[in-house]
């Protein structure tokens, strides 16, 4: 049997077509065909690679000689673009395009619905500090405060957005100390007008030292409606900065003694380290608990650790919680802030005398 015949005899029995052939040993069509024609007869390298692939034995070199020559360039690899690669390719083209389209479209929709009607009322969008050289700030502390510090212009950013049925005139901070229990000493820190189409609202803030209240934000709009959000602020005291040893961590006071039913709070100042950096805990929640602020709130009689960590340094302050009824607290270290008979001004201590 001819090397044709053995060719085309084992490609028919494998079920293979002459194109998968010629996929499989990287030629054209045209080759395959002139080999089982008897045209041609395939390169030493091609008949090892047919006799692997087809499972066959192929006649000693000098019993293929007989057989016609084969001509240069008949049995070359196949050209790269093949119509099935340029099909594919296409098809790939139209894929990516396709996805590409559908990105597009997303990001200029964005999250708008429009089954969702527009509110009613304006709504403030946003609220956001930036420092006098406009890169953002961070300010928030965790339960509800931002903290901030003296002396500091920091700008406050307000987007908004009008309502179907009203618009924002103008915008306006307010500022209260906490512990008051009432607006008495709430006081406007700025005001812009908002005109009409404009959707935000600047305003430049000087922080003041012994800050700690509730920074208010308002849009004022038509028949006295106002739209509000507010923000707990805080910033480290001249007395931190005057007391404080850099480096060392302390405390404002070593103890608070308290009466069942305090409705105010006492602040603890840890001295010496960065107000952000120092992590605030209570042996007895059930007694007094502390936010990250250092701010102690009294919950029930009995006695409590507050702890302040900083690095490998903690500083510790006994609250003493009597019952109710008891003799008047008298202690002047940390007396809590009251209702409107008090001050509008942080808790005073005395100074600590340096040995």
């Amino acid at each position: 049997m001819s090397i044709a015949e053995i060719i085309k005899h084992a490609r028919e029995g494998l079920g293979m077509t002459q194109e998968d052939l010629a996929e499989k040993l990287e030629v054209s069509r045209q080759a395959v065909s002139k080999w089982e024609l008897g045209a041609s007869v395939p390169s030493p390298e091609n008949l090892g690679i047919l006799e692997e692939v087809l499972g066959v034995s192929f006649p000693p070199p000098e019993e293929a000689a007989a057989l016609p020559e084969q001509k240069p360039g008949a049995t070359g690899k196949a050209p790269f673009w093949n119509w099935k690669r340029v099909v594919l390719l296409v098809l790939g083209i139209l894929v990516v395009l396709a996805l590409l389209a559908n990105v597009m479209f997303m990001l200029l929709v964005g999250d708008v619905r429009t089954d969702a009607p527009r509110p009613t009322d304006p709504r403030i969008t946003g609220i956001y500090f930036f420092n006098a050289d406009a890169a953002p700030l961070q300010p928030d502390l965790g339960d509800g405060w931002n903290s901030f510090t003296a002396g500091e212009r920091v700008l406050v950013l307000v987007t908004f957005e009008d309502g179907t049925e009203n618009t924002v005139s103008a915008v306006s901070l307010f500022l209260t100390p906490t512990g008051t229990g009432t607006l008495e000493y709430r006081e406007q820190i700025a005001v812009q007008a908002a005109g009409e189409g404009r959707d935000f609202a600047l305003f430049a803030w000087d922080i003041p030292a012994d800050l700690m209240g509730h920074l208010e934000v308002a849009l004022e709009c038509g028949g006295g409606l106002q739209a509000t959000e507010t923000l707990n602020v805080t910033a480290p005291s001249s007395y931190m900065e005057d007391q404080g040893i850099p480096g060392i961590l302390s405390l404002s006071a070593k103890e608070i003694t308290a009466t069942e039913g305090d409705t105010g709070h006492y602040l603890l100042e840890a001295l010496g380290a960065p107000m952000a950096e120092v992590e605030w805990s209570t042996s007895d929640p059930e007694v007094a608990r502390v936010a990250n602020t250092g701010t102690v709130f009294i919950e029930g009689e009995g006695e409590a650790v507050i702890t302040a960590s900083w690095k490998d340094q903690t500083a510790e302050c006994l609250v003493q919680v009597e019952a109710a009824g008891t003799e008047e607290n008298t202690d002047l270290e940390a007396q809590p802030e009251s209702l409107p008979e008090a001050e509008a001004r942080l808790p005073q201590y005395e100074p600590r005398v340096k040995e």
